[in-house]
């Protein structure tokens, strides 16, 4: 029996690629879009709990303590719905190798929809994504005059502006919930 080295082995043998499986390819496809999953996952916890919270606020619970544990809940899951969207945002992206000129204007693709079917998913994803973005930029003005008495300079919205703000927050909390409904894909992938 002998010793083959890297000597005796022909140049070219060392060139060629092995036939990568199947599986091993699929492993790398699903390892590359793991950060993205994991953030949708904690982003969806985020937001599920947001929604219980918000469903909490509108009944009518008084004015004790619960009240309060629910709002900061609700405020403090809402801002890390923030915190998990915004990477993620940037990490799907990726992924999907959109285009930042679609993100910011989707309504431009629109004239194309008729030809391509996979657009409709993406146009899905992007309204969906602008539908959570006003939603937490609408509670955050909900939150505002609390945020700034917190901070020791009080101030207050102009009068009409918070139920305004209250009632976009609604609106734009019922359309995230449809488009996610929508968004989501309807078979399971592994």
């Amino acid at each position: 029996m002998t010793n083959k080295t890297a000597m005796d082995i022909p140049v070219d043998a060392l060139m060629e690629t092995p036939a990568v499986p199947e599986a091993a390819n699929s492993l790398a496809v699903s390892h590359k879009r793991e950060p993205s999953r994991n953030l949708m996952m904690s982003m969806i916890y985020s937001l599920g709990i947001a929604c219980a919270t918000g469903i909490a606020l509108l009944l009518p619970l008084g004015n004790g303590h619960l009240v309060l544990v629910t709002l900061v809940a609700h405020l403090v899951s809402g801002v890390l719905a923030l915190v998990f969207f915004i990477p993620f945002l940037f990490v799907h992206l990726r992924d999907g190798r959109e285009l930042f000129r679609h993100l910011v204007m989707p309504w431009r693709l629109l004239h194309q929809l008729y030809k391509n079917e996979p657009l409709y998913h993406r146009l899905l994803g992007y309204f969906l994504m602008w539908c959570l973005v006003l939603t937490i930029v609408t509670g955050l003005g909900i939150a505002s005059p609390a945020i700034s008495y917190l901070s020791g300079r009080a101030a207050i919205l102009p009068y009409g502006v918070g139920p305004a703000l209250l009632r976009l927050h609604f609106t734009f909390s019922g359309l995230l919930v449809f488009f996610v409904l929508l968004h989501f894909p309807k078979k399971v992938r592994s």
